[in-house]
């Protein structure tokens, strides 16, 4: 499954809001991999919203799920490896990528 995020703002609202309803799509179509590509604009989440978000979603369904993250802007691809981290330690698969072909050869191909 594919998800594009876009918006002329971010915050840990609308992230946990996307990934609600991304995590509601992703069972409706019993996904087993999905690829997130991030173009909302503003600022990332800090390491401490990342974990809370990780807590959130607890639960819903996408521990079960291998997840690709595509964070185009190189500026914040290491605030985004922070909310790769948080997900792990929480039972996600998910790995954050600076290229969408690099996440998707990972979704098919890759080790968790």
């Amino acid at each position: 499954m594919y998800a594009e995020v876009s918006g002329p703002e971010d915050s840990l609202a609308i992230t946990t809001a996307y990934w609600r309803a991304v995590a509601a799509e992703c069972s409706r179509r019993k996904a087993t991999h999905l690829l997130v590509c991030d173009r909302l604009r503003g600022e990332p989440a800090s390491r401490e919203e990342f974990a809370q978000l990780a807590g959130t979603l607890a639960g819903n369904g996408l521990e079960q799920v291998r997840m690709a993250f595509h964070e185009p802007v190189s500026d914040h691809l290491r605030s985004a490896e922070f909310g790769e981290l948080a997900m792990r330690e929480a039972g996600f698969t998910l790995r954050v990528f600076g290229s969408e072909r690099e996440a998707e050869i990972w979704l098919r191909y890759g080790e968790a």
